[in-house]
């Protein structure tokens, strides 16, 4: 019985017998005489090697993308993200878009499905925060840049239409709103499946809530 040749080593690589061939002897050998190599050979199949380029973990990134206008009326180009890793290795990808509005989005994915939330309500369901709290977390003592103040101004305002005034309310609203689609066990509490949403999608690499709040303002 033969050996089948599962995979062979890279064309042109060290270890490869066409290694240092002229374009002559390339030919003669059925190869291609301007050929880079670099792909392997697989059950007598030729497949190429993708790297793959990822965010660098745990770290946020600045974006401007055309691209973001397209998501809605009110979205700019304008976006902030993050590639977050649990301690198992596995990740989770956050982005917080701007909005011309003066708000901010909170984009995530859930079983190969995008959703966006309100950054307003994650970070008053993360710690029960108070509209003043926010205002300066995100202020910084810069009073002086109005143009920041005006911002969040309407960050707060806009957020009003939800009649979302504590931390609980807050949480009820997730897990209510997300029941269907994270897929947990029915007897699970509308508030505990928001205090599940938030430890399993938001910074997944933050474990402590209030460190989850401080990032996101």
């Amino acid at each position: 019985m033969g050996i089948h040749l599962v995979l062979m080593c890279a064309f042109q690589s060290v270890r490869c017998h066409l290694k240092g061939a002229s374009a002559a002897e390339l030919v003669n050998r059925h190869e291609e005489p301007e050929e880079f190599g670099g792909y392997f050979i697989i059950n007598g199949n030729e497949r190429l090697i993708r790297y793959l380029i990822l965010l660098r973990r745990n770290h946020v990134v600045a974006l401007v993308r055309p691209s973001f206008v397209k998501r809605g009326p009110s979205y700019t180009p304008y976006a902030v993200q993050i590639r977050a890793v649990r301690p198992d290795q596995t990740s989770v990808t956050n982005s917080l878009h701007y909005l011309s509005n003066g708000s901010a989005t909170f984009r995530f994915s859930w079983r190969k499905q995008e959703y966006v939330i309100p950054i307003m309500l994650i970070l008053k369901a993360l710690v029960s925060a108070s509209d003043q709290e926010i205002f300066e977390g995100v202020m910084m003592q810069d009073y002086e840049n109005t143009f920041l103040t005006d911002r969040v101004e309407l960050l707060l305002r806009s957020f009003k239409t939800y009649s979302l005034y504590t931390g609980a309310q807050c949480l009820e609203y997730l897990g209510n709103k997300f029941r269907v689609v994270l897929g947990q066990a029915d007897d699970m509490t509308n508030h505990e499946l928001g205090v599940w949403l938030l430890r399993k999608i938001v910074l997944v690499h933050l474990e402590n809530p209030r460190d989850k709040f401080r990032m996101l303002l």
